[in-house]
C-alpha cells in the first residue's frame, strides 16, 4: 500500500503543467479582437496604451498576477490605421483579422506630429520564473513597394530576437522561443526597424502577439518511480 501511494505521488510531480497561451492585439480602438481569449493593447489620441493589469489567457480566464505595460512609446498621435492583412494565410491562417489588420507602429524622426521613436516596447510582468515563455509575432502593412523590415527583441534572462518581412505580409510570423524571466519575473519586448528596411521613415509594425509557456517535459522521476513500484511489488509478490 505504501509504495502504491509514493508511486501515485511520484507521478504527479512528473505530469507536466498545462500550457498557457496569452493573445496581444495591437492596434486601433475601432477595431478589436472582442473574441474570449484575446487582449486589446490600444491608446487615446496622445496617450500612451495604459497598463493591462488584467490579462486573460486563450480560454478567458483571468491569468493571476500578469500584467503587459507599455516601456517606450510607439506613434500615439491619432488612432494607428487599419492597413494590415485583410487575409491571413500559411503560417498566419486562422489568426482573426482583427487582430491581422491593424497594428501599433513607429518611425526614426519626426513624423505626423509625433517625436522621432526608433524603438518601441513593452513588458510582461508577474511571469513564472520557473518556466520559459514562447513568443509569435505578426506583423503586416499592405499596399507598400518598400521593405518595412521589422526586427523583434525579447529579453528576460536570456534573449531571443528575430526579424519579419512585413511590407505585404499575409503568412509570415515570427517566432521565438524559450525566453525565461529575469529576476523581476519580467520579460521585456522592443519592436524596431530592421537591418534590411529602407522606408524614408523606418516604419516598423507590430499587430499581434502570441506567448505561450512552454510545456516542461515529464520529469526522470517518472521512471524511477515506475521502476521502484515494480521492484517492490516482485517483492512483495
Amino acid at each position: 500500500m505504501i509504495w502504491r501511494l509514493s508511486l501515485l505521488a511520484c507521478l504527479a510531480i512528473a505530469t507536466p503543467a498545462a500550457a498557457t497561451t496569452m493573445n496581444f492585439d495591437f492596434g486601433n480602438n475601432g477595431r478589436q479582437t472582442n473574441v474570449p481569449g484575446w487582449n486589446n493593447v490600444v491608446h487615446d489620441n496622445g496617450s500612451p496604451s495604459p497598463t493591462l493589469f488584467v490579462v486573460f489567457d486563450d480560454t478567458g480566464v483571468a491569468v493571476p498576477g500578469v500584467t503587459l505595460e507599455e516601456t517606450d512609446e510607439f506613434y500615439i498621435v491619432g488612432q494607428p490605421s487599419q492597413g494590415g492583412s485583410e487575409s491571413p494565410a500559411g503560417d498566419a491562417a486562422g489568426l482573426p483579422v482583427d487582430a491581422t489588420d491593424d497594428y501599433y507602429f513607429g518611425h526614426s524622426g519626426a513624423f505626423g506630429g509625433g517625436d522621432d521613436n526608433p524603438t518601441g516596447g513593452f513588458k510582461l510582468t508577474g511571469l513564472d520564473q520557473n518556466l520559459a515563455y514562447d513568443f509569435l509575432f505578426f506583423s503586416s502593412r499592405t499596399g507598400v513597394n518598400d521593405n518595412r523590415e521589422t526586427a523583434f527583441s525579447v529579453t528576460g534572462s536570456n534573449v531571443g530576437s528575430g526579424l519579419t518581412a512585413t511590407s505585404n505580409n499575409d503568412s509570415e510570423v515570427l517566432t521565438i522561443s524559450g525566453i525565461m524571466p529575469d529576476a523581476n519575473s519580467e520579460i521585456a519586448i522592443s519592436v524596431s526597424a530592421g537591418p534590411n528596411n529602407d522606408n524614408g521613415n523606418g516604419f516598423y509594425y507590430v499587430n499581434l502577439m502570441q506567448v505561450s509557456t512552454a510545456v516542461p517535459e515529464p520529469a526522470s522521476g517518472l521512471l524511477i518511480a515506475l521502476s521502484g513500484g515494480l521492484t517492490a511489488l516482485r517483492r512483495r509478490r
